[in-house]
């Protein structure tokens, strides 16, 4: 195929290694943080349900349930995003626009095709999903069930968008990924008090803040590739073939999978914590968003390392990967330390912001001093398998982070308590964070020492 050169996308193939990081690690960690904000925000909001009549901790029991199902779906979207985003960086490393088109293409036609899916289940059965959970308190199944069937039933607005913040992340430009984000994220944090509060609709109110935002942020798409700065053709009928979609599911199916699994998982260990009653519910729920400040840097410096992998194997440069992985540890080792210290010896304070409840808060506070330990583990996880995915090793750690999460199943199965259930979430953390990064340093190394002047990558 003739290769058109690229113009719009970051060279992360030469010029400083921490600049170019930075440049694409920053607009991503900026994105995490308006989402932590808003998610917090989701929170604030909805704990205060009771100004219009409504119990706030069965409120964030509800949301928590069904939030299971969005997080799944983020698996299903992966399966598309992930294989996309790789091949993009790919292609930009070799200064590819026809490649670039092919994938961007057959990704958009295989995520709407997964909405379809997706939203089907979430519109006709959300009754089945939620009765998974077997809750005995009828008003938190109403709310969860309700809030399932509205975000899911317009789930092609957020599958779409997904699609195109990896073709802008495969090309290094996740700047444009955090500028149409935010404007959906802010919007989301405003519509949220007017539609739960003001207009009290409750746990309703912030389904329908989250589908209008992300409606936004889908037109906000169109007009770009609309227009002459679009990072790549959307011409359906001319790129999309059966072999690119394999290529693109094949890359992405052990991330998917691992997403799905992990969720799959969690709604085990949830089904278990639902048997202690709506407070570990409400505890799990805010608990999970604080450790946002870990997640949200290892998410940003996850795509970082992914784009710039993918470019630089693409472009031949195989020293400059393993500069790039030593330069993102110096920099995530010590904040992963510092969130350590923050969320033990500050536990009380922080959960006492979102919901400052008597027989609630000591719970929370328990949550996220067991949960410290492991906050370095899991950035170093999250960062270590942008690296992997980059070089195309999606295997890898899909396969470490789903044997990581399996056995959090039969401890929490066992457990006599919600703080023995905490435990095992964070050890198995742990667990994964501390195999990841053996495995990556002895992979890169012997593969380093078989194949010096080896591409590692399939040319397009």
């Amino acid at each position: 195929m003739q290769s058109t050169k690229i113009r719009k996308k970051i060279d992360l193939t030469s010029g400083s290694i921490l600049k170019k990081l930075l440049i694409v690690a920053i607009p991503t960690l900026l994105t995490s943080i308006v989402q932590m904000t808003y998610n917090l925000t989701d929170m604030f909001w909805v704990a205060r349900v009771d100004q219009i009549g409504f119990n706030p901790t069965e409120a964030i029991a509800a949301i928590g349930t069904a939030g299971f199902l969005p997080w799944f779906g983020f698996g299903i979207i992966l399966l598309v995003r992930t294989g996309t985003s790789v091949y993009v960086s790919q292609s930009a490393g070799t200064d590819n626009q026809e490649a670039v088109n092919t994938y961007a293409n057959n990704g958009l036609v295989l995520m709407l095709m997964l909405a379809l899916i997706y939203t089907l289940y979430g519109v006709f059965f959300n009754h089945h999903f939620v009765g998974l959970f077997n809750i005995q308190n009828a008003n938190v199944v109403a709310y969860a069930e309700r809030y399932v069937f509205i975000v899911t039933a317009f789930s092609i607005f957020l599958f779409a968008s997904n699609v195109f913040n990896g073709i802008y992340d495969g090309l290094g430009k996740t700047i444009n990924t955090f500028m149409i984000m935010a404007v959906g994220l802010v919007l989301n944090m405003i519509l949220d008090p007017i539609f739960i509060l003001h207009f009290e609709m409750g746990v309703e109110g912030a389904a329908i803040a989250t589908i209008i935002a992300q409606s936004v942020v889908f037109f906000i798409y169109v007009v770009i590739y609309l227009s002459p700065i679009r990072p790549a053709l959307i011409r359906p009928f001319k790129y999309v073939n059966r072999y690119t979609m394999l290529k693109i599911i094949k890359l992405g199916l052990p991330v998917g999978i691992q997403s799905m699994a992990m969720t799959s998982i969690s709604i085990v260990v949830g089904v278990v914590v639902a048997s202690f009653g709506e407070v570990a519910m409400s505890v799990s729920r805010i608990g999970s968003q604080i450790e946002a400040l870990s997640w949200m840097v290892a998410s940003g410096f996850q795509v970082a390392l992914s784009a710039f992998v993918g470019q630089n194997l693409g472009a031949n440069q195989i020293e400059r990967i393993g500069l790039g992985y030593k330069m993102s540890m110096r920099l995530l080792v010590p904040y992963g330390l510092a969130i350590n210290a923050l969320l033990f010896f500050f536990a009380e304070p922080l959960f006492a912001l979102f919901i400052n409840d008597p027989g609630t808060t000591p719970y929370g506070a328990e949550y996220l001093r067991i949960i410290s330990i492991s906050q370095i583990f899991m950035i170093i996880e999250l960062t270590t398998a942008g690296a992997f995915n980059g070089l195309g090793k999606t295997v890898i750690p899909s396969t470490i982070g789903m044997v990581g999460n399996a056995l959090r199943i039969p401890f929490a199965l066992g457990a006599g308590s919600m703080a023995a259930i905490w435990w095992t979430i964070s050890l198995s953390s742990v667990f994964k964070g501390t195999i990841m990064v053996i495995i990556f340093v002895l992979y890169f190394y012997v593969r380093k020492q078989k194949h010096p002047k080896a591409r590692m990558v399939e040319n397009y």
